[in-house]
């Protein structure tokens, strides 16, 4: 039997917090956020450490899990450069650093899309 990771791990579906919506990166006020849709995910943490910069970056990230038809759109190009992703359970907004298309290799069908996020600063927000 073949199960999405929404059915393998119900139990870890987090639904009526996450949204994703446009982004203009770095306007004149900063970058820019308006709700498209909500989405139901499931989310993995992880975080990372750059030593190189003076003084030391350590920044939160996430893996997240989103139904594809939650999406406004498949093509991870474009899930990269023109969305980003909101967290109103802890107020956080997210950029997109990687967009990959899941696929059930038995049925040939887009099962959901995994979207790896950084946490970013937004000044101007819309319709949350």
């Amino acid at each position: 039997m073949d199960l999405s990771i929404f059915e393998a791990f119900s139990f870890a579906v987090i639904s009526g917090v996450w949204q994703i919506g446009t982004c203009q990166h770095g306007t004149v006020v900063g970058n820019e956020f308006v709700k498209v849709a909500d989405l139901d995910v499931v989310v993995d943490e992880e975080n990372s450490s750059v030593i190189s910069n003076t003084p030391e970056t350590i920044s939160a990230g996430l893996l997240v899990y989103c139904k594809p038809e939650q999406l406004p759109t498949l093509n991870t190009n474009k899930l990269v450069s023109d969305y980003m992703l909101y967290d109103s359970e802890n107020g956080n907004y997210y950029t997109i650093t990687f967009a990959g298309v899941g696929k059930n290799q038995h049925k040939g069908i887009i099962e959901h899309i995994e979207l790896t996020l950084v946490q970013t600063e937004v000044v101007e927000v819309g319709n949350v």
